[in-house]
């Protein structure tokens, strides 16, 4: 570990990591994806997957919108139409996460972290248990949290508050480990954590987010 990493380190008692993007790289589960996508419609049909297709891109598009707005609070009501889109979206990445290995600069230090005795735990827009599980990663973590169960995308500094709640600790001994600056960077500077960026969001998601925000709130 480096000196910088170890300046970082000092003093933390829980680390929270976000998961996709973090835990592992958008790109590495791009191809699984795509077969899962192709497998879907030979089975069920190209009209089928279109419109579920189009329902994803709505489902996140809103949730982006709700990010941007200035409490970042959990609209329910906005994004119950899209369950049956997210449920299909969240099955073909469940099986796509098993056949890629979770990123290796997380697992080493998920390892160092584990060996020093920091308790670990799951922070993730959605619910993330059922992916840590796929990518062989569920061990390491004493809790998972969804900010979408807890009503506040980040970069609402309630989910990483309350985090700090449930094990007792201040900010200053909380550290959280994400791959966004404008969603996990963003939360732990509203909240007081410290923050450590991994991984790099992709330049398509970039283009995305600026559709989004350029999109009339729902």
């Amino acid at each position: 570990m480096t000196s910088d990493l170890e300046q970082l380190m000092s003093g933390i008692r829980v680390v929270s990591w976000d998961v996709d993007g973090t835990l592992f790289s958008y790109w590495k589960v791009v191809a699984p994806m795509v077969c899962e996508v192709m497998g879907a419609g030979a089975a069920q049909g190209w009209g089928y997957v279109a419109r579920q297709v189009d329902q994803v891109w709505q489902f996140h598009r809103t949730v982006e919108q709700q990010r941007r707005r200035r409490d970042s609070a959990v609209h329910t009501a906005s994004l119950e139409r899209f369950s049956d889109a997210v449920r299909w979206e969240r099955e073909m990445l469940d099986r796509a996460l098993v056949t890629i290995r979770p990123r290796r600069r997380a697992t080493a230090l998920m390892d160092h972290l584990a060996a020093a005795g920091v308790a670990q735990v799951a922070l993730s827009d959605f619910e993330c248990a059922s992916k840590a599980q796929r990518l062989r990663l569920g061990h390491y973590f004493v809790q998972t949290y969804s900010c979408e169960s807890l009503g506040f995308w980040k970069p609402s500094p309630v989910p990483l508050a309350r985090i700090q709640q449930d094990f007792g600790i201040t900010a200053d001994e909380h550290l959280h480990i994400g791959d966004r600056l404008d969603a996990d960077g963003a939360a732990c500077a509203a909240n007081g954590c410290r923050f450590l960026p991994i991984g790099r969001v992709p330049r398509a998601w970039n283009v995305f987010n600026a559709i989004c925000a350029a999109s009339a709130p729902e």
